[in-house]
């Protein structure tokens, strides 16, 4: 896992105890709130209560009073002796350890009698005693200054009516402390039980956090791997991927000096068909545990998606050593390995970009490393991102509008390098090779535009091109006496065009051309990507009368087995094991049984890359028909090839024993 990728992680493994310690907080505080909003009320109750229950005594009092006033005593100022009766009357039924004293107020609130602890004003003047006199019970609070200091007393007023309908009011004034201290007492008592209750609720919340705060924290822990690694081999995604790229491009101690690869596994979807899927994705998983183990400490394998995977590696930092961890991990897939009950061989094609090189941020080199895999998926080998690959790059984009140009000023020459019959030493034919005569880079080969054209839907025009000179070159040959033969190679995008066949025969009608003079090359790739198809086109040619070779045979994936359902004529040995013959013998071993097979299989056998009189023995030696090379001629324009024949068929001396007389070497 990258460091950015492990920080995040990190950070998703901190937030359950953050979380939990944020409700643990705010629960708390929650409790606290509503536990002292509880306490507030409380207190608010017992004070009303305590005041509801003053109102009632006053009103009690009020009653058992009334019944000893007279009408007078609210009209005029009452006489001593009848003041001393009142006084007895109220300290036996008023007058208490909590009542500090009582009055008797007429209207215009006016004092008409009062306890030694009553009102020491004449008159009370209060929005409560209007509305006791309206008829309710009502209380307030008051303050009133004593020897002491200032108490808090709590007045209640009662009115009632006597028999002549005069209206009073008594006043009774209760000590407010005892009230408050009894409200104050309940109010605790309430709160210290509410508070056990909540600090016993909010101390079980923390075993179920506690379980809560663990099963978060493994659900993120699998949210967090889920996000950065596939799910069906376990290897980083794409996502991780990246993350781990970026992370090495900006390495502050040092420049980003890294591979990246990409491999895509060939004929994958073959295997997907055949057996299945369930099948594909055990091979994939298979293949992903190779990639692992053939990688090193400080290299990852990721699967990008589908059958292609990627590496990023910062060991392998120069083309050499990152060809040899190519090479590695095809040699890891390649490991036979039995799916479904059938014994598989995977192979891989593989692309390479290295930083800073091929560039410095990630979409360059993951663009590059794409563009050389397809580039190694044609040439059968892993490959290096080389300038010439980018079709999107300035050269190629410049080339691209050069080329389509080149074709309509004629720039395009064809040039023709002999075939000469090893039997009878011969000349068979010739096959056509395109040069570019370039106004200002000079003479450039086929490997200097063909991707070009590829990649811009350039090649069809192409091939039309050549095919249309070749056919005119062949029949002018044959108006001079020389009976050769004249292969062409074609594209796949040619055979996946249904035109082509009637295009071919168009050709050979027009220039006059008999089919079986003609004979067209397509390469081992072509055969593999639509096998079906490209016989079925393959077919429609043959059935003209053109002859098929199979090309650059014994670089790619094919076998003998599977070219004997295919209407090929002709089987050509590349280079690569015909140049080396005489030094190795493996290769030379490859040969004579591919030579061996191919008779057996009704073909005939060409040999790319005569470079020697020895490699010339040894193919006669070996039985090939047909030779093919530097040693024998140089690709020439169309016009030096009738010379050039007629030299190559004098030059010929037969075979003597075991040995060859080398050919003289003209032009």
């Amino acid at each position: 896992m990258t460091p950015a990728r492990e920080g995040t992680a990190a950070a998703l493994g901190q937030r359950p105890p953050r979380l939990v310690l944020r409700v643990l907080l705010f629960s708390a505080l929650t409790l606290g709130l509503g536990a002292a909003t509880l306490l507030v009320f409380i207190r608010h109750f017992e004070r009303g209560r305590a005041e509801h229950t003053a109102m009632l005594e006053a009103s009690v009092v009020a009653e058992t009073v009334v019944d000893r006033l007279r009408p007078s005593d609210l009209h005029s100022s009452l006489p001593t002796r009848r003041h001393d009766m009142l006084e007895r009357l109220f300290a036996a039924r008023v007058v208490d350890s909590e009542t500090v004293g009582a009055a008797i107020v007429a209207p215009l609130g006016r004092v008409v009698f009062a306890t030694a602890g009553g009102p020491a004003a004449a008159r009370i003047a209060s929005p409560e005693l209007n509305r006791a006199f309206a008829g309710r019970v009502t209380s307030e609070m008051v303050s009133r200054h004593a020897s002491a200091g200032p108490t808090r007393v709590l007045r209640a007023f009662a009115p009632f009516r006597l028999a002549d309908g005069t209206s009073g009011v008594l006043v009774v004034d209760k000590d407010y402390a005892p009230i408050a201290a009894a409200a104050r007492r309940a109010a605790i008592t309430v709160a210290a039980v509410l508070e056990l209750v909540l600090l016993s609720l909010w101390l079980c919340l923390f075993p179920i956090m506690r379980s809560v705060t663990r099963r978060m924290k493994r659900q993120l822990d699998t949210i967090a791997h889920q996000a950065l690694h596939d799910d069906l081999t376990g290897l980083a995604n794409r996502t991780n991927f990246g993350a781990r790229l970026d992370d090495a491009l900006e390495r502050p101690d040092a420049g980003p000096e890294l591979a990246v690869f990409f491999v895509d596994l060939e004929r994958f979807k073959e295997v997907n068909d055949a057996l299945g899927h369930d099948c594909g994705n055990e091979l994939l998983t298979v293949v992903a545990a190779r990639l692992a183990e053939a990688v090193g400490p400080n290299e990852l394998v990721a699967r990008l998606g589908g059958d292609e995977f990627g590496v990023i590696s910062t060991e392998a930092v120069d083309g050499e050593s990152a060809l040899r961890l190519a090479h590695r991990l095809q040699a890891a897939m390649m490991q036979p390995c039995e799916i479904g009950g059938v014994s598989l061989e995977v192979q891989g094609s593989v692309g390479i970009a290295l930083a800073p090189e091929h560039g410095t941020t990630r979409d360059d080199l993951l663009r590059r490393a794409d563009m050389a895999m397809y580039a190694a998926k044609r040439l059968g080998a892993a490959q290096l991102f080389t300038p010439s690959l980018d079709e999107h790059s300035p050269l190629r984009l410049a080339m691209t509008g050069e080329l389509r140009r080149a074709l309509e000023r004629c720039e395009l020459v064809v040039q023709y390098q002999p075939q000469l019959n090893l039997l009878t030493g011969t000349t068979h034919g010739a096959e056509a090779l395109v040069r570019w005569r370039h106004p200002t880079r000079g003479f450039l080969g086929p490997d200097a535009f063909l991707n070009a054209a590829e990649q811009s839907g350039l090649m069809r025009n192409l091939t039309r091109h050549v095919l249309d000179e070749s056919l005119r070159q062949l029949r002018a040959w044959r108006d001079a006496g020389l009976e050769i033969d004249l292969a062409v190679n074609v594209a796949g995008r040619d055979l996946a065009d249904a035109r082509f066949p009637d295009e071919v025969a168009d050709a050979l009608s027009e220039h006059g051309v008999d089919p079986s003079w003609l004979e067209l090359e397509i390469t081992e790739s072509v055969l593999l990507s639509d096998r079906v198809r490209t016989s079925r086109m393959l077919e429609r040619i043959v059935e003209q009368g053109v002859r098929i070779a199979v090309d650059d045979f014994g670089v790619g994936y094919s076998s003998l087995g599977q070219l004997k359902n295919l209407p090929a004529h002709t089987l050509k040995i590349d280079r690569s094991f015909v140049s080396s013959m005489d030094v190795d013998r493996s290769d030379e071993a490859i040969v004579s049984a591919t030579i061996e097979l191919s008779h057996r299989l009704g073909l005939d056998v060409i040999a790319e890359g005569v470079e020697s009189a020895e490699h010339l023995r040894r193919l006669r030696l070996a039985g090939c028909d047909i030779g093919q090379g530097h040693f024998l001629g140089r690709p020439l324009p169309g016009a030096e090839i009738v010379s050039k024949a007629r030299a190559l068929e004098a030059a010929w001396q037969p075979e003597v024993a075991a040995d060859v007389v080398p050919l003289r070497r003209t032009g």
